[in-house]
């Protein structure tokens, strides 16, 4: 896989992954605010109706010390709701519940569900503020004043510190505000998407009018410390991100001036492997002075010069196939006329006998780049050589058709390859161990070449291999 395509498959995905962390954290933000703000609201209409009854009883203890608690008592009675009346009819006479002697309420038994049943005694309870409202407030007006700062109290116990203008309004043709207290700010100019929330003192007469700035405010305030982590998660997500993106962007940078100097390193290589080659070749076949000794080191320099030559062209192709701009030309190619002047190259360059067999059909052709499948086939039946080990060397080329495909198989009875490194032997540079065994040279590119090649062609290489008895290579292409 190209570097540029894993870089660009690496920022996508990083990309995505953040995308889905945002909405996710906004999702979950949101569903926060949400709940907050209800919270909110349940919390502020519970704080208004709290400090009612604060101030309820604060007067009602004024008026026990002042003697009033006889006119008080006997005349405050608890009615039954109506809503409750309309149900009676469909309850069994079962269902009604008698009040306890001395009372005149009835509990009716209209609850079907625990909501249902809440909702009555949250009914039941409103009825008697609403009744201690009607007695107290004939006998001592109400202190909005102390009502106020018992609302602030309770305000402040549930954590909203948020300023307020708290108002009662008469009810009638046209309301009328007999008392406004709290912020003064808000009375020079009145806060922008304020929120209302009101308090019945008695149906049908007055009620509290409690105004806050914008809800929005007093919900964000409370979730501060949330919303604050996760803008520090989000910065610190990004720019881990930005870094990640830099490091990839300086390696793929580091990687292409690699790239560059492999190849012009082994471009200059090759002019002077040409020169060694040809000075060796005149001293060792065209020299009459040559004697012996000189013609066996002689033959040794040219076999490292083989040697060198074949990895800088090695190197040369897996640096071509690299490159962005790398095209295969693919051609029918009789198989059989590119293998025999490659056989016969072994034959002459290898110092040890080798006995190389083909069973290629006569008009066998494949479809390839002529240039990778000779080094394809180069590659393979140079390992044949290299690792036949110790007994005679025999390497078989066998090539089939089939409906579906084209196989050319390579197979050496050498010292094989164990189950173990079968599973890494394409990988770049990767050498199979061989114990005590050191004059194996090479960098472990030639197979990774093969394996890559033949992806390239749409085909793929297979390996079938036992320690001590040798191992098959299989090219499979496509018809």
């Amino acid at each position: 896989m190209k570097t540029r395509l894993r870089f660009k498959i690496i920022a996508t995905l990083i990309c995505l992954s953040l995308a889905g962390l945002l909405i996710s954290q906004g999702y979950w933000l949101k569903g926060l605010y949400v709940s907050n703000k209800k919270s909110t609201w349940e919390k502020i209409e519970e704080s208004m109706r709290m400090a009612d009854y604060m101030e309820l009883f604060l007067r009602l203890d004024s008026l026990s010390q002042n003697n009033y608690h006889d006119e008080i008592s006997p005349k405050i009675s608890i009615s039954r709701d109506t809503d409750w009346e309309d149900k009676k009819d469909s309850l069994s006479q079962d269902q009604t519940i008698s009040s306890p002697p001395g009372t005149t309420v009835q509990y009716i038994a209209a609850a079907q569900t625990l909501k249902e049943y809440l909702q009555m005694i949250s009914t039941m309870e409103r009825g008697v503020q609403i009744m201690m409202h009607q007695k107290i407030d004939s006998l001592l007006p109400i202190d909005y004043t102390q009502y106020k700062n018992l609302l602030q109290i309770e305000l402040q116990k549930r954590g909203i510190a948020a300023p307020f203008v708290l108002q009662v309004i008469r009810q009638g043709a046209t309301d009328s505000v007999i008392y406004t207290g709290g912020d003064s700010i808000y009375r020079k100019q009145p806060w922008k998407n304020m929120v209302c929330f009101t308090h019945t003192i008695e149906p049908e007469q007055y009620y509290y009018s409690l105004k806050l700035p914008s809800p929005d405010r007093i919900v964000f305030r409370q979730m501060a410390g949330i919303l604050t982590s996760s803008f520090l998660l989000i910065v610190i997500i990004l720019i881990a991100f930005i870094y990640l993106l830099y490091t990839i962007l300086r390696q793929k940078t580091i990687e292409e001036l690699k790239t560059d100097f492999t190849n012009n390193m082994t471009h200059e290589l090759k002019t002077p492997i040409s020169v060694a080659y040809a000075a060796n070749d005149v001293l060792l076949n065209y020299s009459d002075t040559t004697n012996e000794k000189q013609k066996k080191y002689l033959n040794i320099v040219r076999e490292q010069l083989n040697h060198l030559s074949g990895l800088v062209e090695q190197i040369l192709t897996l640096s071509v196939e690299n490159r962005n701009t790398f095209r295969l030309r693919p051609e029918p190619i009789l198989v059989l006329e590119l293998l025999i002047p490659l056989i016969e190259q072994f034959k002459l360059k290898t110092d040890r006998p080798i006995n190389l067999t083909t069973e290629i059909p006569a008009k066998l052709v494949v479809t390839a780049d002529r240039t990778h499948l000779y080094n394809m086939l180069s590659n393979l039946i140079g390992n044949a050589i290299k690792y036949s080990g110790e007994k005679p060397c025999r390497v078989t080329i066998k090539g089939a058709v089939s409906p579906k495909e084209t196989v050319l198989s390579v197979t050496d009875e050498g010292i094989g390859i164990s189950e173990t490194n079968l599973k890494r032997i394409f990988d770049k540079f990767y050498r199979v161990p061989n114990g005590n065994l050191h004059d194996v040279k090479g960098f472990g590119l030639g197979l990774y070449y093969v394996h890559d090649m033949m992806s390239k062609h749409g085909g793929s290489v297979t390996v079938k291999s036992q320690p001590g008895k040798g191992s098959t290579f299989s090219l499979h292409f496509k018809n």
